[in-house]
């Protein structure tokens, strides 16, 4: 190798390429090697020229980072360097999903070592792909997916009916399960849950829609709580109570358990009142009778009476279901 700077720079960017903590410095062992060869007819660079010819590098090259810590220590930073910085410090890995879908082998590889050596730390109890596991589904995922970033029509297989000529808007994920947003022939934004297509298809209409023509929806779906919030419907307002034992929860600064959700005020035995908008009572239903006892309605009316009517149902199944049961096992006994 000649004794040019040009040179020695390749030199040292290819030998931190190889490295797969991507670290040198001026003292580096295979630099003096290269750079101190007795043999060569001319002496090799000093500790302190190699460290200027580094900072020249670190100063030029913006994935070359000069650490703070020890003013002789160089660090080639890696996409997935990079990467994995912003998983251990990012509050919301969500947007780390689309990054390992669909992504190169070595970029999955890495993450899953890390998150293994980080095990006292991570605890992933499922994953937003556990819909997309078959390779029908992924098959879906993936046609979807073609569909939604070219805007085409698609035919769509649901259990229970057959939809066509709807158009794809996004991939949503939600609630632990992944949706398609599309809208129908009738200009209707809905969710379609991916585990429950069967297939999909190109529809009847071969062409694609311009985004102008669901400007709307797009704008609507970026207001959503749930896949149970209705497009075209107007919003309602219920006034909740969470008693004290849960109140915490609830209280203003928590985590909010819908989007709409407003902290209102906190009682004097410690209950809290809060308010959420809801187009269907099934959009916060759910929520009520997750932490059953603890929340009540107070209005309105109209939602209290459904809540109760459902309330007395699930009383009435179960005492079916009970008796059915006890006729079951006597038999079986018998």
């Amino acid at each position: 190798m000649k004794d040019t700077k040009l040179q020695k720079i390749i030199f040292i960017l290819e030998e931190m390429h190889k490295r797969p903590d991507g670290i040198i410095d001026r003292y580096d062992k295979v630099l003096k090697e290269e750079f101190f060869n007795p043999n060569k007819k001319k002496p090799g660079n000093s500790p302190q020229q190699i460290g200027k010819l580094l900072d020249e590098i670190a100063s030029e090259l913006p994935n070359i980072h000069k650490m703070t810590n020890r003013k002789s220590i160089y660090k080639l930073i890696k996409p997935i360097d990079l990467f994995l910085e912003s998983f251990d410090h990012t509050k919301d890995i969500s947007w780390i999903i689309n990054m390992i879908y669909d992504s190169d082998p070595e970029l999955y590889s890495v993450l899953s070592k890390h998150t293994k050596r980080s095990n006292h730390i991570y605890q992933f109890l499922n994953t937003p792909f556990e819909d997309t596991k078959t390779l029908e589904s992924k098959e879906t995922f993936r046609h979807l997916k073609s569909a939604v970033k070219n805007r085409e029509y698609r035919k769509i297989t649901f259990k229970g009916g057959v939809q066509d000529n709807l158009k794809c808007l996004k991939l949503v994920y939600m609630e632990n399960n992944w949706y398609i947003a599309y809208v129908d022939e009738k200009d209707e934004l809905l969710f379609g849950r991916i585990s429950f297509i069967e297939k999909v298809e190109y529809a009847s209409k071969a062409r694609s829609f311009q985004p102008s023509n669901v400007k709307m929806q797009l704008e609507f779906l970026q207001n959503i709580q749930n896949a149970m919030t209705r497009y075209g419907k107007p919003k309602q307002i219920a006034r909740l109570m969470v008693k004290p034992k849960k109140a915490k929860y609830f209280d203003k600064g928590m985590k909010l358990r819908l989007a709409s959700q407003k902290f209102e005020r906190k009682l004097d035995d410690g209950s809290i009142i809060f308010t959420v908008e809801y187009t269907q009572p099934d959009e916060i239903l759910p929520l009520v009778q997750g932490w059953l006892p603890y929340i009540v309605i107070l209005e309105p009316q109209s939602l209290k009476n459904e809540y109760i009517k459902r309330l007395n149902e699930v009383i009435e199944h179960h005492k079916e279901k009970t008796s059915i049961y006890a006729q079951f096992n006597c038999q079986e006994e018998c």
